[in-house]
């Protein structure tokens, strides 16, 4: 018995969402940074990545039951992964900057998609509107960061990191 299409692209965004999200140890270092007065991690950052995965969800199901061809589903799966893949890569490297450019990468990624499935789905096209209203949201977001987290992340060594490093020199 195959497997319903609107059950595969389920699975492929809890799996690529699952294998792709950093471990809690990487992500208790992201946790415990300086973060923007304006915007906290509870519950709005959570929140947005729900609304943003339902929408993606029913954005790849409707081009799907639009067309029924599997290089569309490929082309979701690809944007998936470039949308996950930056907290991974921040949280492992210890490194904000880190995220940016796969940011920059899922927003173009995303508006070239819109714009393609938007003539034979326009309901594909306007679901993928928040990841294009979020992906700036959230490069601002971390923009801050930088600037509030940049003695920390300049030495590795904390906050009070003015000074030079101690010599090993006896």
């Amino acid at each position: 018995m195959p497997v319903p299409p609107w059950l595969l692209i389920l699975i492929t965004l809890l799996v690529v969402t699952l294998v792709i999200n950093p471990s809690e140890r990487d992500f208790a270092w992201y946790r415990a940074l300086k973060w923007p007065r304006w915007i906290s991690m509870e519950p709005w950052i959570p929140a947005a990545w729900f609304v943003i995965s339902v929408s993606y969800y029913f954005s790849a199901l409707s081009i799907w039951l639009k067309s029924g061809d599997w290089r569309w589903m490929a082309a979701y799966a690809a944007l998936l992964v470039l949308l996950r893949i930056d907290h991974l890569v921040i949280c492992r490297l210890r490194n904000l900057v880190a995220g940016l450019p796969f940011w920059l990468l899922s927003w173009m990624v995303t508006l070239v998609l819109a714009l393609i499935v938007r003539p034979s789905s326009p309901l594909a096209a306007g679901l993928l509107v928040p990841v294009l209203v979020w992906t700036p949201v959230e490069a601002l977001i971390t923009l801050q960061m930088i600037g509030l987290n940049r003695r920390k992340q300049r030495s590795g060594r904390g906050p009070n990191d003015r000074g030079p490093a101690p010599s090993r020199r006896l």
